[in-house]
């Protein structure tokens, strides 16, 4: 999840500005996905799988403070075609 949130940051959708304000929705899918994917209904074995992803996610949040400030580049710089030699 960090590294595709740091991708995320570069492309520029998402910002710290974003996942901060949205920490309460991202908290609230984690533990909605920890519901369907633990096989029992039992609480316990579905905090032992949204706990990790609340970790996860605030990783990813100082991940894309630290690596996502600078988007990609080289990718919109225009480029010159290659000069043949033999001209």
């Amino acid at each position: 999840m960090p590294i595709f949130m740091v991708f995320l940051a570069k492309v520029g959708l998402v910002n710290v500005a974003f996942l901060n304000r949205n920490r309460k929705y991202a908290i609230l899918v984690n533990f909605i996905i920890a519901a369907i994917l633990t096989p029992t209904p039992d609480v316990v074995n579905q905090m032992m799988m949204g706990i990790p992803l609340i970790v996860l996610y605030e990783i990813s949040v100082l991940a894309v403070w630290a690596f996502g400030k600078k988007g990609f580049s080289g990718f919109n710089e225009e480029s010159t075609p290659p000069k043949n030699i033999s001209e």
